[in-house]
């Protein structure tokens, strides 16, 4: 060890337990009221340490299935936690160090899973998960980190940050009942937050993936899937999918899947890339300029060669010009009446035939004819199954995934840091030890029963529905809303007759309605499904306990 670095360590510090504390960890404290910095301040000045939030509240929070560890609430269950420790120097009588000396200080939370510590990791500002963390304790700001002299380098940009994410803590100096003088060190302890992963291969476990890979094919019927059994064999029927317009029912579901699920043809979408070129490669053809080269027309042509000259245009052409026509969509009408036939059937199976597929401009039905090869029926099942992993992966890069988890190995500990100046007038950092680190605990669900906390809503009474205007919620609507809503017509019962036969396209409305009346519609509602669903699920008693309240002023 150099010179340099003997007197750069001369003046070390520790970080401690706060002085009030009896177990040898850093302090958690609960409270159950917004200003708890405020309270927490004057119950340290006022020495209120005997309170409930010091320490008993541990108890309370014993609800975990799994262990004893307590469950940490979410400031949406109105708790708020602080986590509060000490730092002195390194000296005898371990005199507490001078706040001008400290040039920031903070904590990490770190999970403990499956015996491994992890780190939630920061990259130019974004949040990307957990990661595992060695057991050398460097600076957590990467721009920081400590250079080979063992000094601490400026940060080289103020706008990102790079490196795990930390939490502030504030100095508080205080005197203890022996009149020693004590630098605290206490700060929020944040909750909430989450992060999008990114990583494809870590989104969903094996046996999700496995799962996943053949949910396309298992829900279309063959040649595009094995829906009801295996693989069969390919026949003349299998390759022949539109006759004369009128597509087979193992079509109709390719298509309601490509147009309803992938809006295949759509513009925009370069997911649908891939799915495009492939039917680009399959051709509607015309029997009547095949039935005149060929005996039989399509139905009897085994060669793919042949039927070239029969082109008109491919499927994705097709899928292309009827989605330019946008709401007017010919082939979205046509599955839907489709469906409608099939329900009115009891089901696509017992429906004795489909109609003609419409023209792409929605003047008239389809009169070509499409037939398909085995190679191109099994390009459509890989294609399928490829597009469908591409689709769950972009969605689940979508959603937000929260930071603390519920699960058994979920366990949560909180590390202090202080950042200090040395003899030498350097920056140096030190991170808590094993007795100055947080108990280990758990973070509650926003729905966990055990953490919720009583909402008190008062309801109108009855008296109050006639007085006054209308002047609570107001809604702005436009005109074809309006008079799509103001049409309808309730005396002739839940059919659809209800709605009026179409909108006018009129002027917007600003609707406004009662408060009092809103509160009591969504109360009237809620007890009639609670009572409803009561008959599949039995939840009565877990879901609403009511008991008479005597009336108070207050």
């Amino acid at each position: 060890m150099t010179k340099a670095q003997l007197s750069q360590n001369h003046h070390k510090v520790r970080l401690r337990p706060p002085f009030f504390q009896k177990s040898m960890e850093a302090a958690l404290l609960r409270y159950l009221d917004p200003d708890f910095i405020g309270r927490f301040q004057q119950d340290v000045l006022k020495k209120r340490f005997d309170q409930v939030q010091f320490s008993a509240w541990v108890e309370e929070e014993n609800t975990s299935q799994f262990d004893n560890k307590p469950v940490l609430r979410l400031p949406t269950h109105r708790t708020f936690h602080l986590v509060c420790c000490e730092v002195v120097c390194e000296r005898f009588g371990l005199p507490a160090l001078d706040p001008a000396q400290i040039t920031s200080s903070g904590f990490v939370i770190r999970r403990l899973r499956n015996g491994e510590e992890q780190a939630w990791i920061m990259e130019d500002g974004e949040p990307i998960g957990w990661r595992p963390v060695t057991s050398e304790l460097k600076d957590p700001d990467l721009d920081r980190r400590i250079c080979a002299n063992g000094t601490l380098s400026q940060p080289s940009n103020q706008f990102t940050y790079n490196g795990e994410q930390t939490h502030p803590l504030h100095p508080l100096t205080t005197r203890c009942e022996k009149d020693k003088r004590h630098t605290m060190l206490y700060g929020y302890v944040p909750l909430g937050g989450n992060y999008y992963e990114r990583d494809a291969d870590t989104l969903f476990d094996e046996e999700s993936q496995k799962e996943s890979a053949t949910i396309t094919a298992r829900s279309l019927s063959w040649p595009f899937g094995y829906q009801g059994g295996k693989e069969q064999k390919w026949t003349e029927n299998s390759s022949l999918q539109i006759a004369g317009g009128i597509p087979t029912k193992e079509m109709f579901e390719l298509l309601r899947l490509l147009v309803n699920r992938y809006h295949l043809g759509e513009e925009g979408i370069e997911l649908n890339a891939e799915l495009e070129e492939l039917f680009a490669q399959i051709w509607f053809y015309d029997d009547r300029v095949l039935a005149r080269q060929f005996r039989g027309g399509l139905a009897n042509i085994t060669n793919i060669e042949q039927l070239k000259t029969g082109r008109k245009f491919h499927l994705t052409r097709y899928l292309r010009n009827c989605f330019t026509r946008g709401q007017d969509n010919p082939l979205v009408q046509w599955i839907i009446e489709q469906e409608d036939a099939a329900d009115k059937a009891g089901g696509l199976d017992k429906l004795s035939g489909l109609a003609a597929l419409p023209q792409d401009q929605g003047d008239g039905t389809l009169g070509y004819s499409l037939k398909l090869t085995a190679s191109d029926a099994e390009d459509i099942r890989h294609h399928l199954g490829q597009r469908y992993r591409e689709q769950t992966i972009a969605q689940a890069r979508e959603i937000p995934l929260p930071k603390f988890g519920q699960e058994e190995q979920d366990i949560f500990q909180i590390v202090p840091f202080v950042r200090f100046k040395n003899d030498q007038g350097q920056e140096q950092i030190q991170w808590g030890e094993k007795e100055s680190r947080s108990l280990q605990f758990r973070v509650a669900s926003p729905f966990d029963p055990e953490a919720s906390r009583p909402s008190l809503i008062p309801m109108p009474s009855l008296r109050d529905l006639k007085r006054g205007l209308a002047k609570g919620a107001s809604v702005l609507t436009p005109g074809d809303t309006f008079d799509l809503i103001n049409g309808l017509n309730l005396k002739k019962g839940a059919s659809e007759d209800v709605i009026g036969k179409g909108p006018k396209l009129g002027i917007q409305w600003i609707c406004s309605f009662s408060l009092p009346v809103i509160t009591l519609v969504a109360m009237i509602l809620l007890m009639i499904m609670i009572s409803l669903l009561n008959i599949v699920f039995f939840w009565l008693p877990w879901v609403r306990i009511c008991i008479p309240f005597p009336k108070s002023n207050k």
